[in-house]
Parts: structure tokens; C-alpha cells; sequence
């Protein structure tokens, strides 16, 4: 196993300092906005704050308790022999979030593979705008732990090896009643991974990965939408896991449920996950089935 030098940890929290800096680029965007505060504000560009496996801009009421149920059965390549992967290995992710404003979330999570432990925290930081700002902006953050037994870590273990990070800046636009889109950029970083990542990175920062992603949206009733998303790791070869992750599916949406079912490629669930570990090749029909269902309960 490798372990992260220092070096690679400055280049880290160098990095997440540029992002945090563009934060200072919307607040003068949000001042424009705070000028034409009269306009109103655009409804959100998605019903929900999940998206197949990407988060969006999308935030539940304020003081509202939200819980989620993500699952990922196994892939479809073995047909029939599985059931198209329902009755193989699985991945499972239960959470709760939590709105403290309209547009301050936070939420704990439980994944089945390795055990994760997450910590969430989304704000939004300026709304689209009927004739004003033509965005809505929004950053997601995540720390989780992995929870499988130290001997997995190899013999030179510290706790804080368990640890991974994920941050994301996403813009998000409804352009018309019936279409939504979202991009976003990211950066994923382990304090360690497997010595084996030194094969698939472009360059040396084998512990970190920029992570790209896209999502549409297009609704075809009031309660239902088509999804499709598709994101990528940077630092990586041709050919070489992480592979890109694609998605499409159905969107069924009332106030306080959201039901999401769709064919997509990456079985883990968490972002950072799958910017760095996913092995399914979306190309070669590695695609599996997977759900997602909200519930949320306004205090």
C-alpha cells in the first residue's frame, strides 16, 4: 500500500484552496444578484438533490429531515445467471440530511462496500433569476471513513488513512419548464489508496483525481423526467480505470418523495468512489441497475 507524503498533501489542500477561492468569484456574482433581488427566483432546476449517482443544486425546504436509500445491484453482462445482476453483489447507501436554511444542507451516510461513514454539506450560493442571474450555484461537500479492519491498510496503518475527501462546484440552469442541465467539476482525494493507482494516473498525484460531470434532465409529465448523466476522471489513461460513469433513467417526483430507477455504470456510490474506483467499463456493457428514493418530513 502506498501512504501520502507531504508533498502530495500540499499539492491536495493547494488545490482545494483554488476552489475555495472561486467561492469569493460567485459572492461578487451574488452581489449582482442581491442588486435585482426583486427578480424572482427561477423554480429549482431539479426535484431533487440526488441525481442517478451525482448530487445537484437542488436543496429540500428549510428545517426539513430528508432520508435516502441508494442501491446498486450487480452488473447485467451475466443475463439470466443473476436475474441481470438483481441477484448479485450489491451496494447499498442509507442516509439522512438535514436543512438547517433554504440553502445550508447536512447529512451523515452508511455505504455497504468498505464500510463508509460519510459526512455531507451542500450550500448554495446564488439562485437563477427571471431575467437576472442566469445560474444557480451550489458547492457539495463530503469526509468519509472507511471502516474495514485495519489490516487492509497494510503494516505502516494510521488511522487517518481511512479518510477521503470529495468537493464539487456545480452550475446548474433551468432553461425551460421542461429541460434542466448541471455541470460540475470536482476534485477526490485519499489520504491512501493501493499502490496499484500508479498505473492508471496520468501524473503523480496518484492519491487525488479532477473529476468532470454533466446532467439533463427533461420532463415528460408534471410528476415524471427522463435523466441521462455522464462524468469522468481526469487523471487517468486511455483505457484504464477509473472509468466514466453513464447514466440514464426515470424520474417519478411529489413534494415529499422522490423515486429514481435507471441503468448506469459505477456500483460504488459515493463521489470520490467513483472518481477513483470504478471498474465497470460503461463500453464493454458493464452497466448495472440501480435506485434512489427520498423521503422528506418538513418540521
Amino acid at each position: 500500500m502506498r501512504t501520502i507524503t507531504i508533498g502530495i498533501i500540499r499539492r491536495f489542500f493547494l488545490g482545494m484552496f483554488f476552489l475555495f477561492t472561486g467561492m469569493g468569484l460567485v459572492f461578487s456574482q451574488d452581489s449582482v444578484v442581491s442588486q435585482t433581488a426583486t427578480k424572482a427566483i427561477v423554480k429549482a432546476p431539479f426535484e431533487s438533490g440526488y441525481f442517478i449517482d451525482d448530487q445537484t443544486v437542488a436543496q429540500p425546504p428549510a428545517h426539513s429531515l430528508q432520508l435516502i436509500l441508494q442501491h446498486r445491484f450487480g452488473t447485467i453482462q451475466k443475463g439470466w445467471e443473476d436475474l441481470a445482476g438483481i441477484w448479485g453483489n450489491s451496494n447499498i447507501r442509507f442516509g439522512l440530511d438535514y436543512t438547517i436554511t433554504k440553502n445550508l444542507l447536512v447529512g451523515i451516510g452508511t455505504t455497504k462496500i468498505k464500510r463508509l461513514q460519510d459526512l455531507q454539506v451542500k450550500y448554495t450560493f446564488a439562485h437563477q433569476r427571471k431575467g437576472g442571474f442566469p445560474l444557480t450555484v451550489a458547492f457539495y461537500g463530503n469526509m468519509a471513513i472507511n471502516c474495514t479492519n485495519k489490516s487492509n491498510f497494510g503494516s505502516t496503518f494510521k488511522w487517518t488513512d481511512r479518510l477521503s475527501y470529495f468537493g464539487e462546484f456545480m452550475f446548474a440552469r433551468r432553461f425551460c419548464k421542461e429541460f434542466s442541465a448541471q455541470f460540475g467539476i470536482g476534485w477526490a482525494h485519499y489520504n491512501q489508496v493501493d499502490s496499484t493507482m500508479k498505473d492508471t494516473h496520468v501524473n503523480s498525484l496518484y492519491n487525488d483525481n479532477l473529476y468532470l460531470s454533466g446532467i439533463g434532465r427533461v420532463k415528460i409529465s408534471p410528476q415524471s423526467s427522463i435523466m441521462l448523466s455522464y462524468s469522468q476522471s481526469v487523471f487517468t489513461y486511455l483505457n484504464k480505470m477509473p472509468w466514466p460513469n453513464v447514466g440514464l433513467g426515470i424520474e417519478i417526483s411529489t413534494s415529499t418523495h422522490a423515486f429514481q430507477i435507471y441503468i448506469a455504470a459505477a456500483q460504488r456510490i459515493i463521489p470520490q468512489e467513483i472518481a477513483m474506483y470504478n471498474d465497470n467499463n460503461p463500453y464493454n456493457g458493464a452497466l448495472l441497475i440501480g435506485f434512489n428514493i427520498t423521503r422528506l418530513w418538513t418540521f
